[in-house]
């Protein structure tokens, strides 16, 4: 194996979700609230409670539905429904791989079985999945998306300072053993078609998702709200309090 073939690799590996399972008793709702949605890719974890049409909470890579705890919970103490979701090969996930695809579409098929939905509140990689369901037919009065995945995978591995021909072979690694790509999705094109209404949320202090890209995407979006903040990191600002006061004034709570 050459050493660019071991570098790709490697750098393959650390793209695996790693976030931690979501065991019985781990969880903040109580394990009657669980089912399990069938889909295209296999079948996905959810957790729902309240009555009427729920807010559908998504998080991002390398985490779980526990992200969520403050926010949730802070809804159904306000008596709003919830329903929160593990993604593809995370926390309850049995399924193998993650990837774009296989997450948009987890998210589109939790949003056929479960809705209406009210709203989908999405965090980092999770925004993407969740754009993409939107794309596919998924149609939330709201859509709140906080710190999404605006640069390409290519130029984040760029500025975590990965060489060209390693993300390249990456690239070609991760398309011969998923079947899927790893192209930036292109968050207006696929909103182009929705009709609720969007805000986004970004901080200057968040390297992974630039808020100058954030509001570009908000500029070009027509009646989509931001967002700001100056000093809350990129995981940070979805455990936030204010945010969530933020979310919740959006949403005339």
């Amino acid at each position: 194996m050459s050493d660019v073939d071991q570098q790709a690799e490697a750098l393959l590996a650390d793209m695996k979700p790693t976030s931690p399972s979501a065991a019985p008793g781990q969880n903040f709702l109580p394990p009657q609230t669980r089912r399990d949605i069938s889909g295209q890719y296999g079948s996905t974890p959810v957790w729902r409670a309240g009555e009427g049409p729920p807010t559908l909470f998504v998080h991002g890579w390398d985490d779980t539905h526990r992200v969520w705890r403050r926010f949730a919970q802070d809804f159904l103490q306000n008596t709003r429904p919830v329903l929160v979701m593990d993604l593809p090969a995370h926390g309850a996930s049995k399924a193998e791989h993650c990837t774009p695809v296989t997450a948009g579409a987890a998210v589109a098929e939790v949003c056929a079985a479960e809705g209406p939905i009210d709203t989908i509140i999405a965090h980092s990689f999770g925004c993407d999945a969740s754009v993409r369901a939107v794309a596919a037919g998924a149609s939330p009065d709201y859509l709140i998306l906080i710190a999404p995945p605006l640069l390409d995978w290519a130029d984040y591995q760029r500025l975590k300072g990965h060489d060209d021909a390693v993300i390249a072979r990456a690239l070609d690694l991760h398309q011969e053993r998923t079947g899927s790509d790893m192209a930036r999705t292109d968050f207006r094109a696929a909103l182009a078609d929705y009709k609720g209404t969007i805000l986004l949320v970004g901080s200057d202090a968040d390297e992974s998702s630039p808020l100058a890209l954030i509001r570009d995407l908000a500029h070009s979006l027509p009646g989509a709200r931001l967002v700001e903040d100056d000093t809350l990191s990129h995981r940070d600002i979805a455990l936030d309090p204010r945010i969530l006061s933020e979310i919740t004034a959006f949403l005339g709570y």
